[in-house]
């Protein structure tokens, strides 16, 4: 690893400077093209990246808790019941 507060003597130093830099940023892009598959939301803040997922289910998702609030509302787990609806509400 090459120091950054030292003074480039070379090309050759300089030219693995900069081809850690590209490698970097390939790894960058890759990581936001992850975040970006999976529904997520980049915010910066005093400097540091901030990662929120979204919270979105897919139709098939949200269909199968509505069968399962569904078959639970037939049971005395009132709470467990309440906690369905309430995904299926902060997730439309």
């Amino acid at each position: 690893m090459i120091d950054p507060n030292k003074v480039i003597n070379d090309c050759e130093q300089a030219d693995h400077i900069m081809q850690d830099q590209r490698a970097e940023i390939d790894r960058l892009k890759e990581a936001i093209r992850r975040l970006a598959d999976q529904d997520a939301t980049l915010s910066v803040c005093n400097g540091n990246v901030i990662v929120t997922m979204d919270a979105t289910l897919t139709d098939e998702e949200r269909e199968a808790v509505e069968w399962a609030e569904e078959l639970a509302g037939n049971c005395e787990e009132f709470d467990r019941v309440n906690t369905l609806r309430n995904l299926l509400e902060r997730t439309k």
